[in-house]
C-alpha cells in the first residue's frame, strides 16, 4: 500500500514531468532538449521580433497573417527599429549577456559573425531544432555563410542580392551597342568607350567598395581566405583591379559620394550601366518612374571567357538570440518566414525584396515581363544566377576592412592612387586596424 509520504512523491514526479515537458515545447532551454510539436495548435507564447525598414514591414504585413492562420496561439509583436539601432541594442543586449534581446532578430550576412566572433553562443542552434531539411532549398553561397564553426546553421536564410549588370537600354541603342555581345569585362569596357564618345557621360559610378567585393566574390575570393586572414591582394583582387583602373585610364568611372548621388546619376543619365544587386530595383520603381522601360539587365560580365557571371551584394536572416525564453514560436516564425513560399513572393512583389528561397524562383511572377524593366523577364535574370554565385567568407571583421577599402576606393578615384597601390595600402591598413594575419 502507498503511504502519504509516497503518493506525495509520484505526483511531484509527475508534476516535475509535466512541467519539463512543457518546457520543452513552448519555452527556453537547452536547445538540444526541445521539440517541435507537430501540431502546429499545441504550439503558444509570445514572441518579439526586431527588424528594420522592408523586412519590418514583410515580416508584420506579409507573413504574421499567414503565420497566425497556421499557429492562432503564438503572438508575434514585430517591432521596427532602425538597422543601426538594431546591431547596437544587440550588441549591448550580448555584452550583458543577453537581457533585453527579442526573440527573433533581423542580421544581415555580414553581420552574423561579427557578433558570434566575440560572443561564440550568441544565437541558437538551428539545426538542433531542424532547420537542416531546408539547407538544400537555398543556395550554397546563402547557407554557407549563416553556419558556425562546427557546420551549423545558426540563422534562416531570408532575402539575398543577385548581381547583375542594370543598363539603359535606350543609350545603348544610341550608342550601337548590344549588350548580348558583353560576355567578359574587357567586353564591357569597349561598350563602355563606344557609350562615353557617344554621350560624353559615364558609363557607371560608384560610391564605395561595392563593385570590387563584387569582383572579387565571382572569381571566389574576397577580403578574407577560408581561415579568415586577410587576403584582399590575392590574384582576384589584383584581377578586379585592373579592370578598375583601366575604366579609370578610359573616363568611364565616377565617384558619386554617396548613396544618394548614386541614385541621382543613375536618374539623371549621368551613367548608362550600374553593376549592382536586384534590391536596386526597388529604388528604380520608386524613385525614377519617368524612366520605365528604359532600363534591362544582363548578366555579370566575367573574367574571362566562360567564367562565373554571378556574385551577391547583400541579403539578410533571421536569428534566435540564445537568450529567448520561447525558442520553440521563435523557431517556427523563422522557419515559416523563410520557407513559405506564398510569402517569398509576397516579399518581392511588395516590397522588392528578393528571396533566397529557390523554389520560390518557379513561381510566375519570376517568368512575367516586367514592363518597367524593358518588358523583359527581369527578376528570373537574376535568379538565373543564384546557384552560381561562389561562397566566400564573410568573416567578423568585414565591417572594418570595407570602410578601409572604402576610403581606398575613394583615394584611388579623386587622388589617382594606382589601384594595384589601393589594394595594398588598403590590405596594410586592415591588418592595422584589425589585428588579422594576411594570407601567405
Amino acid at each position: 500500500m502507498f503511504t502519504k509520504k509516497m503518493v506525495g512523491v509520484v505526483f511531484l514526479f509527475i508534476l516535475v514531468s509535466l512541467l519539463v515537458a512543457c518546457s520543452n515545447s513552448s519555452s527556453g532551454g537547452d536547445v538540444e532538449d526541445l521539440t517541435i510539436p507537430e501540431n502546429p495548435e499545441d504550439i503558444t507564447g509570445d514572441i518579439t521580433v526586431w527588424a528594420w525598414a522592408l523586412e519590418a514591414n514583410y515580416l508584420e504585413k506579409d507573413v504574421l497573417p499567414a503565420f497566425q492562420k497556421k499557429y492562432p496561439n503564438v503572438n508575434v509583436t514585430v517591432e521596427h527599429i532602425g538597422v543601426d539601432q538594431v546591431y547596437q541594442k544587440v550588441s549591448a543586449g550580448l555584452s550583458s549577456g543577453g537581457s533585453g534581446l527579442p526573440d527573433v532578430v533581423q542580421v544581415e550576412n555580414n553581420r552574423i559573425h561579427s557578433f558570434t566572433d566575440e560572443f561564440p553562443d550568441a544565437f541558437t542552434n538551428l539545426s538542433a531544432l531542424g532547420y537542416d531539411e531546408h539547407e538544400d532549398r537555398f543556395s550554397e553561397a546563402k547557407i554557407s555563410g549563416l553556419k558556425d564553426q562546427d557546420g551549423n546553421i545558426i540563422a534562416a536564410p531570408r532575402d539575398l542580392g543577385p548581381v547583375g549588370v542594370i543598363y539603359r537600354v535606350d543609350i545603348f541603342e544610341e550608342a550601337g551597342v548590344d549588350p548580348s555581345t558583353i560576355n567578359t569585362w574587357d567586353d564591357y569596357i569597349e561598350a563602355g568607350k563606344k557609350v562615353v564618345d557617344h554621350t560624353g557621360k559615364y558609363f557607371l559610378g560608384t560610391d564605395g567598395d561595392g563593385l570590387l567585393r563584387i569582383m572579387m566574390q565571382q572569381q571566389g575570393s574576397y577580403y578574407f581566405d577560408e581561415e579568415g586572414n586577410l587576403d584582399i591582394t590575392s590574384a582576384a583582387g589584383e584581377n578586379a583591379a585592373r579592370v578598375l583602373q583601366e575604366m579609370k585610364d578610359n573616363n568611364l568611372i565616377t565617384y558619386t559620394n554617396n548613396w544618394d548621388g548614386q541614385v541621382a546619376a543613375m536618374k539623371n543619365g549621368e551613367v548608362a550601366t550600374q553593376p549592382g544587386a536586384v534590391w536596386w530595383s526597388g529604388t528604380m520603381l520608386e524613385q525614377m518612374p519617368e524612366l520605365a522601360g528604359k532600363w534591362d539587365m544582363f548578366k555579370l560580365p566575367a573574367f574571362e571567357e566562360g567564367g562565373t557571371r554571378a556574385s551577391n551584394d547583400g541579403g539578410s536572416a533571421l536569428a534566435i538570440p540564445s537568450s529567448s525564453e520561447n525558442k520553440v514560436a521563435a523557431y517556427v516564425f523563422a522557419e515559416f518566414a523563410t520557407t513559405d513560399v506564398d510569402s517569398q513572393i509576397k516579399a518581392l512583389t511588395n516590397r522588392g525584396l528578393f528571396p533566397a528561397l529557390l523554389e520560390a524562383y518557379e513561381e510566375p511572377i519570376f517568368s512575367d515581363n516586367q514592363e518597367y524593366f524593358n518588358n523583359q523577364p527581369f527578376f528570373k535574370k537574376f535568379a538565373d544566377t543564384v546557384e552560381n554565385i561562389p561562397p566566400v567568407n564573410h568573416d567578423g571583421a568585414e565591417l572594418e576592412v570595407r570602410s578601409v577599402m572604402g576610403s581606398e576606393i575613394e583615394a584611388f578615384l579623386l587622388e589617382d592612387k594606382p589601384a594595384i597601390e589601393m589594394l595594398e595600402d588598403g590590405e596594410k591598413q586592415a591588418a592595422q586596424q584589425t589585428g588579422k594575419e594576411t594570407t601567405e
